[in-house]
């Protein structure tokens, strides 16, 4: 396979694309106020399940390109790849939201620290960074700093800290606090479940990846016609309980999907054209991810000022269109450049176009 997991590649666009579906379809029916298909069923928010494939990608790819890496040294110059990889380019597209909170007078501290410093709880609800998606950077960011200080220490230091983790999520059910909310969010569960994709896949027969894939949509599928709850709103950010839930119901699955893509994987020669495509999409699956938001922002509000007569699904299909046209640009011409720009030694062969943050 030559370190190239392209299934990967692909399937972190597909869960860019749920998010941007998910938000879209939030602009026309809850902003705009018009009538879409996929609204009032349980497809309207079946998108977000997109950031725990992310989550599940996450923990598989930081434990595959940081194999048999350990130090403080390995550790530092993992830190330093992520820190540059996740937040210039965030913090670049956040300023357009700062900037307008700044001069309305809502950037508040709780704010700033979410979207600088990474830490969502300064109360027992989620604060929101300014620019949404950054939400699920936090808890990025908190895998990346415990994956780091498990490389300096090796494996007792990691399952120390898999220890600790377990700990503060069991005494979060039963006790209220910002910092159990944050340091012992269920949702970690799913780089875990991340990491030990990457410690089995290669012990299972490639046709076992074909049943792995029929249980991860099946588990999907359970969810779609009996119903997930609100395990894709805040709730289950700000309830442990709910929190949970979201890791069985869909982290699970999003685990098997995984699994399965990575064990069926293939050695290509020459990619066709579409599926070169798709994994250029795939690599710029952060920036969709990121530049949606003010995508739909824009197009909100010029619908609303302009007075646009269109449907609902028109404006979902324009919204999904435009934010994949905007992150192919801003990958191109914002992120790459930026990267290069902070970079001072290439990816390594094995990273090199799997590096990519999840949410």
């Amino acid at each position: 396979m030559g370190g190239r997991y392209d299934n990967i590649q692909v399937l972190r666009f597909a869960a860019a694309g749920l998010v941007v579906v998910a938000h879209a379809v939030d602009l026309a029916g809850t902003r705009l106020g018009l009538e879409t298909v996929l609204a009032g069923g349980r497809l309207e928010n079946f998108g977000a399940v997109g950031v725990d494939v992310f989550f599940v990608i996450s923990g598989f790819i930081i434990a595959t390109t940081t194999r048999g890496q350990v130090g403080l040294a390995a550790a530092g110059g993992f830190l330093w790849r992520r820190f540059r990889r996740v937040a210039p380019i965030y913090w670049l597209l956040s300023l357009p939201i700062l900037i307008g909170m700044a001069r309305g007078g809502t950037l508040s501290p709780e704010v700033a620290t979410a979207t600088f410093l990474f830490w969502p709880f300064s109360g027992l609800n989620m604060t929101f960074p300014a620019l949404g998606p950054g939400w699920s950077l936090c808890f990025e960011m908190l895998f990346y700093a415990a994956f780091g200080v498990a490389m300096i220490g090796r494996r007792r230091v990691g399952w120390g800290l898999v220890a600790a983790y377990l700990a503060m999520l069991a005494a979060g059910l039963v006790v209220a606090s910002p910092v159990l909310r944050f340091l012992g969010a269920p949702i970690v569960l799913e780089f875990l479940l991340g990491v030990g994709v990457a410690l089995m896949w290669r012990r299972l027969p490639r046709r076992a990846g074909v049943w792995t894939l029929g249980m991860a949509l099946a588990g999907f599928g359970l969810g779609l016609v009996f119903g997930y709850g609100g395990i894709g709103g805040e709730a289950a950010l700000n309830d442990p309980w709910t929190g949970l839930m979201r890791a069985a119901v869909w982290g699970l699955p999003s685990a098997l999907l995984v699994l399965g893509l990575v064990r069926i994987e293939r050695a290509y020669q020459t990619p066709g054209r579409w599926w070169r495509g798709l994994i250029f999409m795939g690599d710029a699956s952060y920036a969709v991810y990121l530049v949606h938001v003010l995508v739909i922002r824009a197009l909100g509000r010029m619908v609303e000022m302009a007075g646009i007569k269109t449907s609902g699904d028109g404006v979902v299909v324009v919204t999904i269109i435009a934010s994949l046209a905007a992150g192919a640009v801003v990958h191109l011409w914002i992120e790459k450049p930026l990267l290069k720009l902070m970079s001072r030694t290439g990816p390594s062969p094995v990273g090199r176009g799997l590096e990519r943050p999840a949410a």
